[in-house]
């Protein structure tokens, strides 16, 4: 079994240390980060809690192989996840391997928790109801009462807190045990969630799609950033929409949301290459940007150095 309590001050590593997760996170909020990660990690099962102090954009896929879910323990505002925003009373649905995309706000308080697919299969299959199976397999989140959330948390919790503190292994019966913990406790989730979120094309759902778009789009461009008129013409919606979707959703414009992510990947690229191997104005250059001063600026501003300040690969 894995233990592991750290502090980062780069959204990738932190990314990169959740063990089975292939995820990748973009700093949208300005300044230098600062997010702490717990997590344990067993053949069978996972529990981690993240904190994140800047908004972040979060997407990748889940582990195989693993039903997760996670909810949001922050007072702030709603996290958004696979375009529904997560309230206090929500718990978010990952299954086997699925894509997702997370807008996380500055302050967002995660706790989640996977356990093996075909294993909470063959339990659901012997307690819950036909509704509560379909609701299982089909829903991006389920609503669950106060009480219930309760419970749950009141039952994972403890039993996190006290494999943080372990020192060495424990026994394969010990951790039998635990993993049953889990299930149990997600099984008591189930039967009693009260409803779940239906995939409504509501105004906020057309948001989350039109910013979904937006991304698929400028990654699809290379290095030739497209222009806000483009991404009108495209997908055939006017600017006060488009300003008003990434607003609702991202919590910053269009033209900033899209500059971060192409920021962030600058970063990703500076890291992990050696400064012989490639200087910072070609990598800029190659992300798409051509004015360097003001490349640098927008780097600075995002993550708190100049670009070559960062450390990069030795």
């Amino acid at each position: 079994m894995f233990t592991e309590v750290r502090t980062f001050n780069d959204p990738q590593k932190h990314a990169g240390s959740i063990l089975g997760w292939q995820q990748i996170y973009d700093q949208l909020g300005r300044g230098c980060l600062s997010s702490e990660l717990k997590q344990v990690s067993a053949d069978r099962f996972q529990i981690f809690q993240e904190v994140l102090d800047k908004r972040i954009v979060q997407h990748g896929c889940a582990p195989k192989g693993r039903f997760c879910i996670a909810m949001s323990l922050g007072s702030g505002n709603a996290p958004v996840v696979q375009g529904h925003q997560v309230g206090a009373h929500s718990v978010v649905l990952l299954r086997d391997g699925e894509e997702f995309v997370l807008h996380a706000p500055e302050g967002t308080h995660f706790f989640a928790v996977n356990v093996d697919t075909v294993r909470f299969a063959k339990l659901a299959a012997l307690e819950l109801s036909n509704d509560q199976l379909i609701r299982l397999k089909r829903v991006p989140q389920i609503n669950v009462d106060d009480a219930v959330l309760l419970r749950v948390q009141q039952r994972i919790h403890p039993l996190f807190r006290h494999l943080l503190e372990q020192k060495g292994a424990i026994s394969a019966a010990s951790e039998k045990m635990l993993e049953d913990t889990l299930h149990n406790a997600l099984l008591d989730l189930f039967s009693n969630a009260s409803d779940e979120v239906r995939c409504r094309r509501s105004n906020f759902a057309v948001s989350a799609y039109l910013v979904k778009r937006c991304q698929e789009l400028a990654d699809a461009s290379g290095d030739t950033p497209l222009s806000i008129l483009d991404l009108c013409e495209q997908l055939r919606v006017s600017r006060r929409t488009l300003q008003n979707s990434f607003q609702a959703v991202t919590g910053t414009r269009p033209v900033e949301y899209l500059r971060n992510l192409r920021l962030n990947a600058v970063r990703r690229r500076l890291i992990t290459t050696h400064a012989a191997e490639i200087n910072v104005g070609e990598i800029a250059v190659e992300m798409g940007f051509f004015h360097l001063s003001h490349f640098a600026a927008h780097y600075r501003a995002l993550f708190g150095e100049s670009p070559s300040d960062t450390l990069r690969a030795t």
